[in-house]
Formats: C-alpha cells, structure tokens, sequence
C-alpha cells in the first residue's frame, strides 16, 4: 500500500494511480486496492464533482381548489417594490399583490384579502425567508388551522409550482420595461389571460377549475350553462403530464437513488467564494435524518443543517497504511529490486509489465519456409 500512497501523491485519480503502479509492480487484487484507497482520499472527496440528483417526486394533485396553496415573494424590482405570489396547487390559479413591504404584518394583510375571495385553505407551502418563520406568521396560521410546510433550504424546486410562475411575471415585467409600458398594468392582462386558457398540465383553464364557470373574454364563444365534471380528466391529464415530465427530468439529470443512510459520514457542499475553495465543507458531518430527499445532517459542534440530498454526499474514511496487510507491500518490492539487479536488464532500463492474457501463435505462411529472416 506504501506504492499506492507514492503513486497517488499527485491525485491523479483511479486510472492514472493504476496505470502508474502497472509500469512499476503489480500483486493480487491490486485494482480493488487502489481504487478503494482513491475514493477514501480526504482531498479527492472534497473537491470531486456533486453526487447525482434523486429522482423526482411529483407533488400529488390536492382533492380540490385552493385547498394546498404556494406561496413566494418575487423581488426586490427596480422600483424598490415586491409581487406577493399565491397559487393554487389544484388549479394553478394564482393571486398577486403588489406591495413594498414585505414584513409578516403585510403577508398576513394580504392573505387575508385573498382568503375573503376564495376561503382558507388547508396548507401553505414557502421557503424559508424570515416573514414565514416569524412567530406572528405562525400564530396566524395556527388560529386559522391552516397546515405550513417549509420546503428544504436553498432548494427552491421544492416548491416549483410558485417558482415557475415566477419566471413567467418576470418575463412579461422585463416585456413591459422594454416597450415603455405600465408594468402593472401588462401584468394584469397576462393574469387574464392565463386564467382564461387551458393549462397545460390538466387541459383545463386555472379559473374554470376554481370557479366552475368559464370566464368571458373579448374572444366571441357560445354561452353555455351546463355544469362539466371536470376533476377526473383533470386528473388523468395531471398524472400522464407529471409522470412524462419526470422520466424526461430524471433521465436528463441523471437521477439515481441515493444510498446514504442514517449515521452515515458525509459532505455537505457549501457555498464557493473563489476557484480555490473546495465545493465541500472539509469536516465531515453526520446524517441524522433522512425524509424524502430533505437531510438533516449534524456538524461536530452540534449544529444541525438541513438541506437537499443534492447537498450531501457520502463520506469515505482515508484508508491507512496500517490497514493494509503487510504481504501485499512485501509482493511489490522484490519485483523492482530483482530487476535492478539482474544481469541483463541495465539497472536504469524500466520494467517492462508481465502480460497477463494469452496470446495468438504467430507463424510465417508456407510459401515463405524456404527463406531465411
């Protein structure tokens, strides 16, 4: 193991340590060696590349309207102002609120006003900014019985509904400001009209979802008073929509089960200042709970973290020199004096490698017996 040690002191990786060591010695066993050695190296762990992400996890589709809302701020903007974004998990419908203030007093101010239009739903999804974890929020959410889940930290695809609809008001405020428009008020068609069109996930407007009647428009349509059940193609729809976008999203990402488990030693990625900071923490912490792709991990202090298993990635103990069984290091150093001594390979000459496979016999062809090479 002493060879592997002198061979890995470039961090040259699994193959460059196997293709160095096979110039030189070789012993049983010596590939499982060497790459049991390489991944328990301290200095390649913390540098190496992130593990893959897990699969995805579709959110399940609620039982009905605005009952399972997301909630998010967008912002700050250039005019020093924030858009409060609600939406509906069910539906897709979704409220916003213009406001420059964004303390727990206004949140609770405006969920109110849209909680007079639509009714208090069971649960609220957020992220975890300070409005959302103050206590005044939570005794509001209490009173009302309403359920809050905070989704993992600096992971905000957890809540990827309210994340996308995001994008989408940014696009059209960017639209605005580039045409010298009223953001506001290009905004407020958007909402319009995407209210009013089917959605692309269940094939039906977010408004007729909500308020079971359809919007009228500019547009000339048919009046029609009939009543439609729309909740089981919506769910149909729904569920072939999230499933198709997951094997695409997964098969792109890479997506593999994670492996770690509780009590497990691992790596928690931090956030990299210049090129010459490692993407990982140098001190290993330790997996305490593991629920869906959230971890919680302990530090040596005692400091417990939350994050994605995206963030973590499973930690290997250097192997020592003195786990290592002493006939395997005894296997490679006779080979390299032998061969400095022997008598007819000069004591400079490198050695060359024993071929371990069988090869073909080589003959000349018969019309070529009588001539001399």
């Amino acid at each position: 193991m002493q060879c592997v040690q002198l061979a890995h002191q470039g961090h040259i990786g699994i193959v460059g340590t196997k293709q160095q060591l096979r110039t030189k010695v070789w012993w049983p066993g010596m590939d499982k060696e060497v790459e049991k050695y390489v991944k328990s190296c301290h200095g390649c762990q913390i540098t190496s590349a992130f593990p893959k992400p897990e699969p995805i996890s579709p959110t399940p589709l609620p039982t009905g309207p605005w009952q399972e809302l997301g909630i998010d701020i967008l912002g700050p903007l250039t005019s020093g102002q924030y858009v409060l974004v609600v939406v509906d998990y069910y539906s897709r419908y979704y409220e916003i609120e213009v406001t420059k203030d964004i303390t727990s007093e206004k949140i609770i101010d405006s969920l109110e006003g849209m909680f007079c239009r639509h009714g208090l739903p069971l649960q609220i999804t957020s992220d975890n900014g300070p409005q959302f974890r103050s206590k005044l929020f939570k005794d509001y959410l209490t009173d009302n019985c309403i359920k809050h889940r905070a989704v993992t930290p600096l992971h905000p695809s957890a809540n990827g509904e309210v994340e996308r609809q995001n994008r989408s008001l940014m696009k059209r405020i960017r639209i605005a400001q580039a045409e010298s428009k009223n953001w506001k008020t290009e905004i407020r068609k958007y909402l319009f009209a995407y209210r009013t069109i089917p959605h692309t996930t269940t094939g039906v407007p977010p408004a007729e979802l909500v308020f079971r009647r359809k919007l009228r428009t500019k547009l000339p349509q048919v009046e029609n008073l009939q009543e439609h059940d729309y909740d089981e193609g919506v769910r149909d729809k729904d569920a072939y929509s999230k499933y198709r976008n997951k094997l695409y999203i997964d098969e792109k990402r890479g997506a593999v089960d994670c492996d770690l488990e509780l009590g497990d030693s691992v790596l928690l990625k931090k956030a990299v200042k210049d090129k010459m900071d490692t993407p990982y923490h140098a001190v290993p912490y330790q997996l305490v709970q593991k629920t869906g792709n959230s971890c919680v991990v302990k530090s040596p202090e005692g400091v417990l973290v939350k994050r994605n298993s995206e963030f973590v990635k499973k930690y290997q103990e250097p192997e020592s020199v003195s786990d290592i069984p002493e006939s395997l290091s005894d296997l490679s150093e006779p080979s390299v004096e032998s061969s400095a001594n022997s008598d007819d390979v000069p004591s400079a000459a490198p050695v060359t490698p024993s071929v371990r496979r069988s090869t073909r016999i080589r003959k000349l062809p018969q019309r070529l017996k009588d001539f001399e090479l």
